[in-house]
């Protein structure tokens, strides 16, 4: 019952939001019966999450598809064309008193033979290296994938883990100042308080409640995320961070990078330019083929054989295989700026993230150390001294409120370094977790 003393709107503002303080209580017993809700799952630990999603990944699948593809590629590009049979008729009469007569005409001839086209052993052979190079291109494609997919499972696995923990922070909190509601509550029936300070609480928490919401959407937003790679398992409750999270230093991070699988599939990719540029040059030396054929006439005449070689004539090669050239050439060049842009590319994203790593560092040591060790001292001074009369209420909720902020920061600087360590996996290698 609020005392009779209070003015109307004072009443009535405390009165709506006792009733949603009920709601926003309930909703906190719900959060804390999720971890027994999640009971009969077992944690899903970073390491775990990276192996199921490598083992149920389609992406990695379709790769490994891609490789078996180009595998049976290197053996028929250095195999001759198939030979082909040819069927025919020849010299047929289409008018006069034989039209259409297969046997009364001495020129008309049933035909069957065999036409084999021999492309020279040179660019077979060139063939052959072309289907080597695609082979090492699809298999350093499946690493770059395979590191994709572990930067794209940690994120959001370290978002999840995060944004969970800051909402139990926020609980804490809430359920701290709760308790100061109540007591605040009995002091003003007891004329010991002033209705200013209950209201002053009462905006706390419904803050601390908003604040609650925005880290449940996040971790709501990741288990959605993680889904893709990890279907149902996704939904079990993050297990503890790894033991040590910890980079490679930061000069055999640029080593990694330089080799990742992603330029290995680039200078595969050059590779392959390579070779088409040289067997554009062998089109200037022409393949032949050979044709032999059985022609059968009308059972008065003789029948027939013929043989028959075929050479390609490059003649007008300034405006054909010149041009094929110089387009093989350019495209040698294109693929090799790409890689270098792509090796840039990859340093500044490597450099990058190690700064953030090494800045969430070093900023989480000054927190563990200095400024929440302090704000703790400053809420329980500020406490006491509200307790013995010494200081108002809003001193005592300014520290406190300090404090929960630190708290907070430093879970989101913890998050910062995760961030940064799932960015980092991409240009490790894969053994390291």
């Amino acid at each position: 019952m609020l005392s009779p003393l209070l003015p109307p709107a004072v009443v009535r503002l405390l009165a709506s939001l006792r009733a949603g303080r009920a709601a926003a209580l309930f909703a906190i017993l719900a959060l804390n019966l999720l971890p027994a809700a999640h009971g009969a799952d077992a944690a899903l630990t970073f390491t775990e999450a990276l192996r199921l999603a490598t083992q149920n990944s389609p992406l990695l699948a379709a790769q490994r598809s891609a490789i078996t593809a180009a595998e049976e590629m290197t053996v028929s590009a250095r195999e001759l064309p198939d030979p082909k049979l040819k069927l025919g008729v020849e010299s047929l009469p289409i008018d006069g008193p034989d039209r259409y007569s297969l046997t009364r005409d001495f020129m008309t001839m049933r035909k069957i033979g065999v036409m084999q086209e021999f492309v020279r052993s040179d660019k077979r052979e060139i063939r052959g290296r072309r289907a080597e190079q695609e082979l090492a291109r699809e298999q350093a494609q499946l690493g770059s994938a395979q590191a994709a997919l572990r930067r794209d499972v940690a994120l959001p696995w370290m978002e999840r883990y995060f944004a969970e923990r800051m909402a139990k922070v926020v609980d804490e909190q809430y359920a701290e100042t709760d308790l100061q509601r109540q007591t605040l509550q009995a002091g003003l029936r007891a004329g010991k308080a002033q209705p200013a300070d209950l209201l002053a609480l009462q905006v706390g928490l419904q803050s601390l409640l908003d604040r609650r919401a925005e880290y449940l959407k996040q971790a709501a937003r990741s288990t959605a995320l993680l889904s893709r790679w990890l279907g149902t398992a996704s939904t079990r409750p993050p297990g503890e961070l790894p033991a040590r999270l910890l980079p490679a230093l930061q000069h055999e991070l640029a080593t990694h990078a330089a080799n990742h699988p992603h330029l290995q599939m680039l200078e595969s990719q050059i590779n392959v330019a390579r070779n088409d540029a040289a067997l554009a040059q062998t089109t200037t030396r022409p393949d032949w083929g050979l044709e032999l054929a059985y022609a059968q006439r009308g059972p008065q005449y003789s029948n027939m054989i013929s043989v028959q070689v075929s050479i390609d004539l490059p003649l007008f090669q300034a405006n054909r295989q010149n041009r094929s050239i110089a387009a093989k050439q350019a495209q040698v060049e294109q693929a090799s700026a790409l890689k270098e842009d792509a090796l840039r590319q990859h340093l500044a994203e490597a450099n990058a993230a190690w700064a953030d790593w090494e800045s969430a560092t070093a900023r989480l040591q000054r927190f563990d150390i200095s400024l929440l060790p302090l704000a703790r001292e400053r809420a329980q001074l500020a406490l006491a001294a509200y307790r013995g009369g010494q200081a108002p209420l809003a001193s005592t909720l300014e520290a406190r409120r300090v404090e929960i902020d630190l708290r907070l920061q430093q879970l989101q600087l913890a998050a910062e370094q995760g961030r940064a360590y799932a960015q980092l996996l991409y240009f490790l290698p894969e053994n390291h977790k």
